[in-house]
């Protein structure tokens, strides 16, 4: 098996298995309850808390811990367009959201808020200019996600915020769960913050809202005492812990992880995908960890079958929206329906060797072979 599909999800470290398992096996207490399992069970997600903020420099936030990013994302933005609904409707975002912020903005959409959508240059980048002038007194929130998790646009956050901090009123939300565990983020220039586990090789069902001390928010999740005044449920200790181990390891070595990431993305594209005359780099500014690619004439679907039938997998565009072969993210960047119903996400990871993306390629050419 070779997986190429880790932005869609990420195998599970080991060392946070175990300490999942440790957790659950040793600290199963109830952390609402004032017994002493109860206790070692709220200690334990304080200890997990101080070290989440520790490795985000995010001392002058709360952390909310949720079921994953999807609901993260629903709280920041659903939870504060509620909140401050009497100050103003009118919200700015970019044009390359996960559907889980889209699905949002299209919610409020239908109950009154105004939604504005940014334009961009040729390589996806948020035009600065036009959400200084889309800025009004209305203007509650700006959510722009820091890296499209299918061409790995990357935003300059700093640059926003310092258009966003010249207006009081304004709010900012970063959707960081592509960038979080794949470069070092900086939190503080945003209000709230949104991840999950499962892209940094933790457990699926756990992620979190970083949420700046003086923001407020209706919850989406009533009733259960919980961490927070916004979310409600039963603390999920063992699930909480296992976010914040798999934090700390996906930030060991990190210099490292990145070096060898950075090598394999050159490799890629400079030695193997120039031997395949019918192949298009449609990502070519953003991060090293993902890599968009049309095989011009081959459709996707096509393409990611076979090479699943090989076992080699990939995707063709987020998984979130895999049922369809066209990329309405590739249409909307480069222009074009034949790149756009031909285009592949292979994404990368430090657990990533040559050898698999030499074995990735030979395939490739012997599908638009078997297809030609």
């Amino acid at each position: 098996m070779i997986y190429l599909d880790y932005s869609a999800t990420t195998p599970l470290n080991k060392e946070v298995l175990d300490a999942f398992n440790e957790a659950n096996l040793k600290i199963y207490g109830n952390p609402n309850s004032t017994h002493k399992l109860g206790i070692l069970a709220k200690e334990l997600i304080d200890e997990t808390t101080d070290i989440i903020k520790a490795i985000l420099n995010a001392s002058a936030y709360e952390v909310i811990y949720t079921s994953g990013a999807t609901e993260a994302n629903n709280l920041a933005i659903k939870g504060f367009a509620e909140a401050n609904n009497h100050r103003g409707k009118h919200i700015i975002s970019s044009p390359y959201e996960h559907s889980s912020v889209t699905s949002c903005l299209n919610y409020l959409a239908k109950l009154g808020y105004e939604i504005d959508i940014l334009g961009t240059d040729a390589n996806g980048v948020v035009d600065l200019v036009e959400l200084e002038e889309l800025i009004r007194e209305d203007t509650i929130l700006v959510s722009i996600a820091m890296i499209n998790s299918e061409l790995g646009i990357l935003q300059d956050l700093k640059a926003i915020k310092e258009v966003i901090k010249k207006y009081s009123h304004v709010s900012f939300h970063s959707d960081m769960t592509q960038a979080i565990g794949k470069i070092n983020v900086d939190v503080t220039v945003c209000d709230l913050v949104t991840f999950t586990g499962h892209k940094i090789y933790g457990i699926k069902g756990v992620g979190a809202l970083l949420r700046k001390e003086s923001i407020n928010l209706v919850p989406v999740i009533h009733g259960g005492k919980s961490t927070s005044v916004f979310r409600g449920g039963t603390p999920a200790a063992p699930l909480i812990y296992s976010l914040g181990k798999a934090i700390t390891t996906v930030y060991l070595d990190f210099d490292k992880k990145s070096k060898h990431i950075e090598e394999l993305y050159h490799y890629l594209i400079n030695e193997l995908l120039p031997d395949i005359a019918i192949s298009h780099l449609n990502s070519k500014s953003g991060i090293y960890h993902i890599v968009n690619i049309s095989f011009i004439g081959l459709k996707a679907n096509v393409l990611q079958k076979a090479l699943s039938d090989r076992g080699i997998y990939i995707s063709t565009q987020t998984a979130c929206n895999s049922d369809s072969s066209f990329s309405m993210t590739v249409k909307r960047l480069t222009g074009s329906d034949e790149l756009a119903e031909s285009s592949v996400r292979v994404s990368l990871s430090y657990l990533t060797k040559k050898s698999e993306l030499d074995e990735l390629v030979n395939a490739i050419k012997e599908i638009i072979h078997e297809n030609s």
